[in-house]
């Protein structure tokens, strides 16, 4: 897609209708000059490696800067993609652009977005639209009906939101159309045009053509396994609330945080040894007390998913506990956890690094023991502790594959594969289990990023390369190849 003005020119690159590249032929944008501006080389760094670049076909300009030490392939990748995100918004706020698409031409561009995907992209650029013309033309009267098109928890954990964007999103509910969203999210009429403007070019948000009271806008269905994201609405305005209304907002904030932290009978309430009648009595007060109907309240609108992480992990609770058979076992595996932790911690003073590396031995070892008996709630804790102390990438790929069996710590897992390969970033087999996470949930485009991490990291990876290869396609491979070996 080429952008021109009377002083600039700028190409976006798609490849199978995703944003990869971007390049201007303004001198600001382009990469040696971002690199002097942004401190990363010096000029006469510069000067020497285009002259190097025209003497010879030796490579790009950044492949020539990190093969003569002058950039770290990491710090290039990440100067990379900020002047990738520039150079498109900047095109995206030319006041009088011409625009034009070729197609087809020459090999597909290397991929200068690694950490960042089309959606985010494009609303990104959306944001730059000062055309208050263009922005009615799309959204149309204040009639009309509006919703989401993914379900809040997923779009909070794949897009970086404004705190005017995070807001409109949690009145949709409660808003029939663009007129009650309005006067809901209390903000100027420009702000909120604005914001949903960009939210509807990202796709997020779906405007429906009918107006008035109509059928109603169905939403398009989400997978079962998107990742269930803790709703805090910092935005929220708690002054219309009592203090009851907001001591519970808070406690509930907070429980929620908590309920996946503790064993299966604090989880209700209770401690250790606690009657059947006790377990039954609990377990029906708390899914009384935090159902998922109460949003209807006001003061609990944005908590859907907060209330329904809770009542969830009570049932859990509740499953295993009501069972006499698996209580006893649970509550013999319980107090011999309980006894290692304590003598492990009991040894030596934590700040003591022997003392630090015993306990995450125990820890490992022990969890290991959970796992094969099947105690995986058990593991998990163990494997927590362990990781807190000592991140290390193998330990926190099997924490975070444990976590993935429970549809309530999918978001939780997913950090912590992000956590390995931030720790380790050529870890293989985390690039994979994060591709082969997003594959599940059908992001292709996320997938792929996280397969050309993993190619990066180790070109020679039978599996990684495979992977990839079954996505794109083996000229895609090859070129990814080359270009990585």
């Amino acid at each position: 897609l080429v952008i021109s003005s009377e002083d600039a020119r700028r190409e976006i690159f798609f490849v199978n209708g995703e944003i990869r590249a971007a390049r201007s032929n303004v001198e600001g944008e382009m990469l040696g000059m971002w690199l002097v501006e942004h401190r990363k080389i010096s000029e006469d760094e510069r000067a020497l490696t285009l002259l190097a670049q025209g003497a010879d076909d030796v490579g790009n300009l950044g492949h020539i800067l990190v093969a003569r030490g002058c950039i770290t392939q990491s710090d290039l990748e990440n100067e990379l993609q900020a002047l990738t995100l520039e150079i498109i918004r900047r095109a995206s706020s030319e006041a009088s652009p011409r625009f034009g698409f070729m197609g087809g031409q020459g090999d597909p561009q290397p991929d200068t977005l690694p950490n960042i995907t089309t959606s985010q992209i494009i609303l990104t650029a959306a944001r730059e639209c000062k055309d208050r013309v263009a922005m009615w033309n799309l959204l149309g009267s204040f009639d009309r009906r509006v919703s989401l098109k993914l379900s809040l928890e997923s779009v909070l954990g794949q897009l970086d939101l404004t705190p005017s964007e995070g807001f409109i999103l949690s009145r949709l509910d409660s808003a029939k159309d663009l007129s009650a969203l309005k006067q809901l999210s209390t903000m100027p009429e420009q702000e909120v045009v604005a914001s949903l403007y960009a939210l509807v070019v990202a796709g997020v948000v779906a405007i429906d053509a009918n107006s008035g009271a109509d059928d109603p806008t169905v939403a398009t269905e989400v997978p079962f396994d998107d990742p269930l994201v803790v709703h805090v609405d910092a935005s929220i305005d708690e002054s219309g609330f009592d203090e009851r209304q907001i001591d519970e907002r808070h406690r509930l904030i907070e429980l929620v945080e908590k309920v996946t932290r503790v064993d299966h009978y604090r989880a209700l309430g209770l401690k250790p040894g606690a009657g059947a009648d006790q377990i039954e009595k609990a377990f029906s007060v708390i899914r009384k007390r935090y159902s998922p109907k109460r949003v209807d309240e006001p003061h609990l609108i944005d908590q859907r998913a907060n209330l329904t992480a809770i009542v969830d992990r009570a049932r859990e609770a509740y499953e295993l506990l009501s069972d006499p058979k698996t209580r006893r076992r649970y509550d013999k595996v319980l107090a011999s956890v309980s006894e290692s932790q304590l003598a492990a911690q009991s040894t030596k003073p934590r700040t003591d690094p022997a003392a630090r590396r015993s306990m995450v031995e125990a820890n490992l070892k022990r969890a290991d023991q959970m796992i094969a008996s099947g105690e995986t709630y058990l593991a998990i804790q163990l494997l927590e502790q362990a990781c807190a102390l000592d991140p290390q990438p193998l330990q926190l790929l099997k924490l975070a594959k444990l976590q993935m069996r429970n549809p309530l710590w999918i978001g939780r897992a997913l950090d912590r594969l992000r956590m390995a390969v931030e720790v380790d970033p050529t870890f293989v087999d985390g690039w994979i289990e994060i591709a082969n996470f997003w594959k599940a949930r059908g992001h292709t485009e996320r997938q792929r990023k996280a397969l050309e991490r993993a190619v990066g990291a180790d070109p020679w990876n039978e599996t990684a390369a495979e992977m990839y290869k079954k996505l794109v396609g083996g000229r895609e491979l090859d070129r990814l190849l080359r270009r990585v070996r």
